[in-house]
């Protein structure tokens, strides 16, 4: 487990920024089950943020987060968010 708590951070990042209301995810797997490849996607009013595929579902959805307040924290610096 990511000792960063990434999406923990996002999550707290999105309440104090307006709600989390405005994040959604699509989590899903493909492939045998020998084989699994995870995929995270997440997005803000609809925008896709991060795309992001691993072989283990909980280390896709952290980099996606991780991905997803990085570019939110940038907008915000520039003021687009």
């Amino acid at each position: 487990m990511s000792d960063n708590h990434w999406r923990m951070q996002l999550n707290n990042y999105l309440q104090g920024n307006g709600g989390t209301k405005k994040l959604t995810w699509e989590i899903y797997s493909e492939g045998p089950s020998h084989q699994i490849l995870w995929t995270a996607i997440t997005y803000v009013h609809g925008v896709q943020y991060a795309r992001v595929q691993s072989s283990r579902q909980n280390a896709a959805a952290e980099e996606a987060a991780r991905i997803t307040l990085n570019a939110l924290s940038s907008d915000r610096q520039r003021g687009v968010y």
